[in-house]
Protein backbone atom coordinates (compact mmCIF):
# COMPACT_ATOMS: atom_id res chain seq x y z
CA UNK A 1 0.00 0.00 0.00
CA UNK A 2 2.78 2.45 0.92
CA UNK A 3 4.69 1.55 -2.25
CA UNK A 4 1.57 2.22 -4.36
CA UNK A 5 1.14 5.64 -2.74
CA UNK A 6 4.78 6.53 -3.41
CA UNK A 7 4.40 5.48 -7.06
CA UNK A 8 1.23 7.55 -7.38
CA UNK A 9 2.93 10.60 -5.86
CA UNK A 10 5.90 10.24 -8.24
CA UNK A 11 3.55 9.76 -11.19
CA UNK A 12 1.53 12.86 -10.31
CA UNK A 13 4.72 14.87 -9.82
CA UNK A 14 6.02 13.75 -13.22
CA UNK A 15 2.71 14.60 -14.92
CA UNK A 16 2.68 18.05 -13.28
CA UNK A 17 6.25 18.82 -14.36
CA UNK A 18 5.62 17.52 -17.88
CA UNK A 19 2.40 19.51 -18.27
CA UNK A 20 4.06 22.65 -16.95
CA UNK A 21 7.04 22.24 -19.27
CA UNK A 22 4.74 21.74 -22.25
CA UNK A 23 2.77 24.93 -21.54
CA UNK A 24 6.02 26.88 -21.38
CA UNK A 25 7.44 25.20 -24.48
CA UNK A 26 4.33 26.10 -26.49
CA UNK A 27 4.27 29.70 -25.27
CA UNK A 28 5.27 32.28 -27.86
CA UNK A 29 8.13 34.71 -27.24
CA UNK A 30 7.24 38.07 -25.80
CA UNK A 31 6.09 40.63 -28.34
CA UNK A 32 7.67 44.06 -28.66
CA UNK A 33 4.47 45.50 -27.14
CA UNK A 34 4.68 43.25 -24.08
CA UNK A 35 8.35 44.10 -23.54
CA UNK A 36 7.63 47.84 -23.93
CA UNK A 37 4.81 47.68 -21.36
CA UNK A 38 6.80 45.75 -18.76
CA UNK A 39 9.86 48.00 -19.25
CA UNK A 40 7.80 51.18 -18.91
CA UNK A 41 6.24 49.91 -15.70
CA UNK A 42 9.60 48.99 -14.17
CA UNK A 43 11.28 52.22 -15.33
CA UNK A 44 8.51 54.25 -13.71
CA UNK A 45 7.79 51.94 -10.78
CA UNK A 46 5.84 54.13 -8.37
CA UNK A 47 6.72 52.42 -5.11
CA UNK A 48 9.99 51.72 -3.32
CA UNK A 49 12.56 50.83 -5.94
CA UNK A 50 14.03 48.07 -3.79
CA UNK A 51 10.86 46.08 -4.62
CA UNK A 52 12.40 45.47 -8.03
CA UNK A 53 15.41 43.60 -6.65
CA UNK A 54 14.79 39.90 -6.89
CA UNK A 55 11.62 40.22 -8.96
CA UNK A 56 10.25 36.86 -10.07
CA UNK A 57 11.76 36.17 -13.49
CA UNK A 58 8.68 34.41 -14.86
CA UNK A 59 5.14 35.63 -15.37
CA UNK A 60 2.13 34.41 -13.45
CA UNK A 61 -1.19 33.48 -14.99
CA UNK A 62 -3.73 36.29 -14.70
CA UNK A 63 -6.16 33.98 -12.93
CA UNK A 64 -3.55 32.88 -10.39
CA UNK A 65 -3.34 36.34 -8.85
CA UNK A 66 -6.51 38.03 -10.14
CA UNK A 67 -8.63 36.52 -7.38
CA UNK A 68 -7.15 39.10 -5.00
CA UNK A 69 -8.16 42.07 -7.15
CA UNK A 70 -11.54 43.65 -7.72
CA UNK A 71 -10.80 46.24 -10.40
CA UNK A 72 -10.28 44.33 -13.64
CA UNK A 73 -10.67 46.35 -16.84
CA UNK A 74 -13.44 45.06 -19.13
CA UNK A 75 -13.00 43.62 -22.62
CA UNK A 76 -9.60 42.05 -22.03
CA UNK A 77 -8.45 38.86 -23.68
CA UNK A 78 -6.60 37.01 -20.96
CA UNK A 79 -3.40 35.27 -22.05
CA UNK A 80 -3.52 31.48 -21.69
CA UNK A 81 0.19 31.40 -20.80
CA UNK A 82 2.09 31.60 -17.55
CA UNK A 83 5.56 30.91 -16.36
CA UNK A 84 7.15 32.55 -19.37
CA UNK A 85 10.72 33.63 -18.72
CA UNK A 86 10.82 37.42 -18.80
CA UNK A 87 13.29 38.68 -21.42
CA UNK A 88 16.74 40.00 -20.46
CA UNK A 89 15.85 43.59 -21.36
CA UNK A 90 13.08 43.47 -18.74
CA UNK A 91 15.05 41.60 -16.08
CA UNK A 92 18.04 43.96 -16.45
CA UNK A 93 15.87 46.63 -14.79
CA UNK A 94 15.62 44.48 -11.65
CA UNK A 95 19.33 43.75 -11.25
CA UNK A 96 20.50 44.74 -7.76
CA UNK A 97 23.28 47.01 -9.05
CA UNK A 98 20.96 48.75 -11.52
CA UNK A 99 18.27 49.29 -8.88
CA UNK A 100 20.82 50.49 -6.31
CA UNK A 101 22.12 53.01 -8.85
CA UNK A 102 18.56 54.30 -9.39
CA UNK A 103 18.02 54.57 -5.63
CA UNK A 104 21.30 56.49 -5.31
CA UNK A 105 20.34 58.81 -8.20
CA UNK A 106 17.08 59.56 -6.39
CA UNK A 107 19.05 60.44 -3.24
CA UNK A 108 17.47 57.65 -1.18
CA UNK A 109 20.42 55.28 -0.78
CA UNK A 110 21.24 54.39 2.82
CA UNK A 111 24.86 54.19 3.87
CA UNK A 112 25.99 50.55 4.12
CA UNK A 113 26.49 50.80 7.90
CA UNK A 114 22.86 51.93 8.32
CA UNK A 115 21.34 49.09 6.28
CA UNK A 116 19.42 46.26 7.86
CA UNK A 117 20.22 42.94 6.12
CA UNK A 118 16.47 42.24 5.78
CA UNK A 119 15.88 45.51 3.96
CA UNK A 120 16.78 46.92 0.60
CA UNK A 121 19.37 49.64 -0.07
CA UNK A 122 16.66 52.27 0.45
CA UNK A 123 15.67 50.93 3.89
CA UNK A 124 12.38 49.36 2.84
CA UNK A 125 11.50 45.75 3.59
CA UNK A 126 12.59 43.32 0.88
CA UNK A 127 9.64 42.20 -1.19
CA UNK A 128 8.87 39.73 -3.91
CA UNK A 129 7.50 41.48 -7.01
CA UNK A 130 5.44 39.37 -9.39
CA UNK A 131 3.95 40.40 -12.75
CA UNK A 132 1.10 38.63 -14.48
CA UNK A 133 0.82 37.99 -18.16
CA UNK A 134 -0.49 40.99 -20.08
CA UNK A 135 -4.10 40.99 -21.23
CA UNK A 136 -4.96 43.03 -24.34
CA UNK A 137 -8.30 44.27 -25.61
CA UNK A 138 -9.49 43.13 -29.04
CA UNK A 139 -8.05 46.22 -30.78
CA UNK A 140 -4.63 45.83 -29.09
CA UNK A 141 -4.89 49.51 -28.05
CA UNK A 142 -5.37 48.79 -24.35
CA UNK A 143 -3.54 46.37 -22.11
CA UNK A 144 -3.39 45.51 -18.45
CA UNK A 145 -1.50 43.29 -16.06
CA UNK A 146 -1.50 42.62 -12.36
CA UNK A 147 1.47 43.35 -10.12
CA UNK A 148 1.99 42.13 -6.61
CA UNK A 149 4.76 43.07 -4.18
CA UNK A 150 4.68 41.14 -0.94
CA UNK A 151 7.23 40.81 1.82
CA UNK A 152 7.99 38.14 4.36
CA UNK A 153 5.98 40.06 6.94
CA UNK A 154 2.83 39.20 4.94
CA UNK A 155 2.36 42.80 3.92
CA UNK A 156 2.75 44.51 0.61
CA UNK A 157 0.62 45.88 -2.13
CA UNK A 158 -0.67 45.06 -5.53
CA UNK A 159 -3.01 46.14 -8.22
CA UNK A 160 -3.66 46.44 -11.90
CA UNK A 161 -1.65 48.56 -14.32
CA UNK A 162 -3.68 49.67 -17.35
CA UNK A 163 -1.84 50.84 -20.46
CA UNK A 164 -3.04 52.60 -23.58
CA UNK A 165 -1.35 52.82 -26.98
CA UNK A 166 -0.97 56.53 -27.88
CA UNK A 167 0.92 57.70 -30.94
CA UNK A 168 2.70 54.36 -31.19
CA UNK A 169 3.84 54.40 -27.54
CA UNK A 170 2.46 52.45 -24.59
CA UNK A 171 1.55 54.88 -21.79
CA UNK A 172 0.30 54.10 -18.32
CA UNK A 173 -3.37 55.08 -18.28
CA UNK A 174 -4.09 54.15 -14.68
CA UNK A 175 -2.67 52.16 -11.84
CA UNK A 176 -5.34 50.69 -9.66
CA UNK A 177 -4.15 49.79 -6.19
CA UNK A 178 -6.38 47.00 -5.01
CA UNK A 179 -4.71 46.15 -1.75
CA UNK A 180 -2.16 47.52 0.63
CA UNK A 181 -1.20 45.44 3.62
Amino acid sequence: MILQRKRLIWFLAAVTVTASAQVNADAPPFTADEIAIYRDFLLHYPEQLSNLIGMQNTTEAWEAIARFYQKVPPNLKISPYSGRQLPPEVMALTDEQAVTARIAAAGKLLAPEKRDPDRGPDGYAKTHLVLSEIAFDSTKNQAAFIFSASCRCKGGQGGTAVYELRNGQWKLKSRLIDWVG
